[in-house]
């Protein structure tokens, strides 16, 4: 009986936000004593215990007017952001909801990153904050889940070597070529992290030199599949725009497709709602992102044109975010904190209002739209 209550409760949690917001988020935050990092553990658990039941429903996450062609696939137009699945151990269940899958990020070793509490959620704005400082399984953990992935849908693999200090980047091209060379026979395409907040030894991969070189070692490998970079937010001023840019142009020039726009906006311990926060900093997602999400994808397209492939990321929490989005220039879209905060029922509901958008706009299709704007999709 409980084990059926479970089971159906999961189900109504997968297409019904106000179910998921009001009942099963508070029910699971009860029983992880309010610590929000168990709380995903858990519903990762979930996706991947009740994998027949997420496919049951999978139905209602398909629009075939949205779909789009990623990685030559006919797919929709949404997927995870890569924290969502740090281990890749829910791909499968993922690929049922989703268009295409994005996890990670994977690195060599295993780490176990910063002490806990490291995350926080500010309820009311809906807004996360994490200084988890990179915690992975590692390769060989994460390896063995991706045999496993037999879905139909683009798997993206996220990837990135650590500089142990600024005299041994070798370190990091190094690891990032044994990633990309175990991973890449199980993925459609890699997405190369250097900009992970809450880590500073990334700070180090931060120039022109690593990303072209960085480009080159991943696209000697992966042949012709996707390679994207992930970017980090910048704010709205000349210099930090003109540096952002130059690192995408650098990474375009070594033989990357293209960027996933933005990752995650550092802010001082001072800004986060939280009186325990134990860290100077903190990678902060969601509902404020969108500004920053907006700039750097219409930058970039007036900076680079039509023919990279962009993913938008960044509070997209709405059909109205999600089509701003598009008309600004992204292929397709991504999330992770606004599912955290609604359930995965969030994602229908921004289809339709994006189908509305398009009907009113006299599109028939996402693809139609995207062909009138002159994006070229990256096979």
């Amino acid at each position: 009986m409980i084990e059926w209550l479970e089971r159906e409760m999961f189900r109504k949690s997968l297409t019904n936000p106000v179910v998921f917001k009001n009942f099963v988020r508070r029910v699971a935050y009860g029983l992880a004593g309010g610590d929000p990092e168990k709380v995903h553990e858990m519903a990762l658990e979930a996706l991947r215990e009740y994998s027949d039941v997420v496919k049951e429903v999978s139905g209602n996450f398909d629009f075939p007017n949205l779909h789009v062609d990623v990685c030559g696939k006919d797919v929709m137009p949404f997927g995870p952001a890569e924290g969502l699945d740090k281990n890749g151990v829910a791909l499968n269940s993922l690929a049922e909801i989703f268009g295409f899958v994005p996890w990670g990020t994977c690195v060599v070793p295993q780490r176990d990153g910063n002490k806990r509490p490291r995350v926080a959620m500010d309820e009311k704005n809906e807004i996360g904050y994490n200084a988890q400082g990179f915690p992975h399984l590692g390769l060989d953990a994460a390896e063995d889940k991706v045999k496993e992935y037999s879905g139909l849908k683009s798997l993206l693999s996220s990837v990135c070597g650590i500089p142990p200090s600024p005299e041994k980047i070798d370190v990091a091209y190094g690891e990032l070529e044994i990633l990309t060379a175990r991973l890449a026979p199980y993925s459609d395409g890699i997405i190369w992290n250097p900009f992970s907040p809450n880590t500073d030894a990334l700070k180090l991969l931060r120039t022109k030199e690593v990303f072209t070189k960085s480009a080159g070692l991943v696209r000697k490998i992966i042949g012709d599949k996707l390679l994207l970079v992930k970017m980090g937010p910048y704010d709205d001023n000349s210099e930090k725009r003109n540096e952002w840019l130059s690192l995408a142009e650098a990474f375009l020039e070594g033989g990357g497709d293209g960027i996933v726009a933005v990752n995650t906006y550092m802010i001082p311990k001072e800004q986060v709602p939280s009186k325990d926060w134990g860290y100077p900093v903190a990678g902060a997602s969601g509902k404020f992102l969108p500004d920053y999400r907006q700039r750097a994808i219409t930058d970039f397209r007036q900076a680079f044109g039509k023919k990279p492939f962009l993913i938008g990321v960044g509070g997209i929490d709405s059909a109205e975010e999600a089509f701003a989005a598009f008309e600004a220039g992204a292929n397709v879209l991504a999330a992770y904190t606004p599912y955290i905060f609604n359930g995965f029922g969030l994602l229908p509901q921004i289809a339709k209002g994006v189908e509305k958008k398009l009907q009113e706009m006299e599109y028939k299709t996402l693809k139609e739209f995207q062909k009138d704007k002159g994006l070229v999709a990256v096979n």
